[in-house]
């Protein structure tokens, strides 16, 4: 058995034979000419080897047909390690140098009922870089096909191969290649992807998943744990929004990323100063690249669609202006999703993981936990405070922001806690931002559209057929969460609640 350490890194197609002219690759040896590889996938019709995280591939090249065995392995910002078997193919499947008994059992035991499932076909350039006396890595730029029945989808990545060295030196290496080429790491592999389109699913923007935390763990290890899902979830987005056509994409990559944020918030006690400074800058301007298009969309459908069609010729004219100088900016907004092409920030997020100075963390994590909460829910307060004396936009969004950093924070720590009263909590938490979003998304849109009054010579007719048609509703919306609000910051606390490590429901 090998294990093989590698990096998969996503490239447009465009950009792809920029890579073998990289002052890294360039200079190096080129194993051999370009090939053709072809792979067929087999699994049972029920797909056992799938639903047991194997697969089984015969690979044809111009020196012959290879046999190979993988199964699933830990993978972290494109970077995995999983065991896999090589061994010539005769036209027969030979499981035999599978050396863990419980695959080998799995694949001998339903072998007769394998059958092609879906196919890989791919052009392969490989170099081999000696980094250093002591690092040694192979870089293959792949550009095809997968295909199943009449679909496909297209191959267009970058994989590094670690020959000699540390699985840091691989990373350490695809950094410096992001900083000039436009690579994102990829965590699905080909044969994953192959699985997708056999059973016709489409790629889906991705949520973050049920915090992974328990009463057991050290604090260190549940901020790894919790920062590593939360890169998942943002390496996820970010490919979607490039190759992807659903707009859920891109809000589920700026949830990620305000997540993301929350969670340094959180933690900030026990981080490095540098480190908190380093990436809330960087998401900060991640999030800017994004800046707009929510707002813009909204403004579209929920704010001018009530209004359009209805009115004076004079709102009538307006609204077409509106829309016009709309689709104008929704254009510029969306060209900035341009530099979501270079992922070396999702690359350096992962090194500094990796190399983060732990010795701040706290001993106890269930204390920590109920310290930083109850800080949270007490700088709530004070914004609950501000906004019922002085009920002003501003002042709501401010209320709105404290009320998500406190959700966020609920839902990395709820394992700790008694479950069932923190996923009540949750749900409130959830409720209540909803509520006041209304409000904050009506005054966003009438502050566009002063300035597009005066930019542009927007009849104010607009902004008044706005405020009519929806001024009540918002400032209900405001009145109704206020009061929530007040109703559920001071009520009891869940994390003040005996622990139970999420035992108990």
């Amino acid at each position: 058995m090998a294990t093989e350490v590698e990096l998969k890194l996503y490239c447009p197609p465009d950009d792809l034979s920029r890579v073998a002219s990289h002052a890294l690759i360039s200079g190096a040896v080129e194993t051999g000419s370009a090939g053709q590889l072809a792979n067929t996938y087999f699994d049972t019709p029920d797909l056992s080897l799938y639903h047991a995280r194997t697969a089984v591939r015969v690979r044809t090249t111009s020196e012959g047909q290879w046999q190979t065995v993988k199964c699933a392995g830990q993978s972290f910002a494109g970077l995995s390690a999983r065991p896999e078997w090589e061994t010539p193919f005769t036209g027969k499947f030979d499981f035999s140098a599978v050396d863990v008994a419980s695959v080998r059992q799995l694949l001998q035991s339903r072998q007769a009922e394998l059958v092609p499932v879906f196919a890989t076909m791919f052009q392969r350039r490989t170099w081999r870089v000696a980094v250093s006396d002591s690092v040694t890595i192979l870089v293959m730029m792949d550009q095809g096909n997968i295909t199943s029945g009449e679909q496909s989808w297209p191959i267009s990545e970058v994989e590094l191969e670690l020959a000699q060295g540390k699985p840091e030196d691989l990373l350490a290496f695809a950094i410096a290649l992001a900083e000039d080429l436009p690579l994102i790491p990829l965590d699905i592999s080909k044969a994953q992807r192959g699985y997708q389109l056999f059973q016709k699913q489409q790629p889906e923007p991705q949520k973050a998943a049920p915090s992974p935390l328990s009463g057991k763990m050290a604090a260190s290890a549940a901020f790894d744990a919790l920062a590593s899902q939360s890169l998942l979830v943002w390496q996820a987005n970010q490919i979607g929004i490039l190759t992807g056509q659903n707009a859920e994409f891109i809000h589920q990559f700026r949830v990620a990323l305000r997540r993301l944020s929350s969670l340094l918030k959180l933690w900030e006690p026990a981080l490095p100063d540098s480190y908190v400074v380093r990436w809330s800058g960087q998401i900060k301007a991640l999030l800017g690249m994004t800046d707009g298009i929510r707002d813009l969309e909204v403004m579209r459908t929920c704010i001018l669609a009530p209004i359009t069609g209805s009115g004076s010729p004079e709102i009538a004219t307006g609204v077409r202006l509106v829309e016009q100088v709309l689709n104008n900016e929704m254009q510029a907004a969306m060209l900035k999703l341009h530099g979501l092409r270079h992922g070396s920030p999702l690359l350096c997020f992962a090194q500094d993981l990796r190399n983060l100075d732990r010795s701040g963390f706290p001993d106890n994590l269930s204390a920590f936990a109920e310290k930083q909460l109850s800080r949270l829910h007490h700088n709530t307060a004070l914004r609950l405070t501000r906004t019922l004396r002085a009920p002003t936009p501003e002042n709501a969004h401010r209320l709105r922001i404290g009320l998500k950093h406190l959700r966020y924070a609920c839902e990395f720590l709820a394992p700790l806690f008694r479950r069932s009263a923190m996923e009540k909590y949750i749900g409130e938490l959830a409720t209540l931002q909803d509520t006041m979003g209304f409000y904050h998304d009506f005054h966003v849109a009438l502050a566009r559209l002063a300035q597009w009054e005066h930019q542009y010579a927007i009849s104010g007719s607009v902004r008044e057929a706005v405020l009519t048609r929806h001024g009540h509703h918002a400032q209900k919306a405001l009145t109704k969460g206020l009061s929530l609000a007040e109703t559920l910051i001071k009520r009891h606390r869940p994390w003040r609640d005996a622990h139970d490590a999420g035992n108990r429901h």
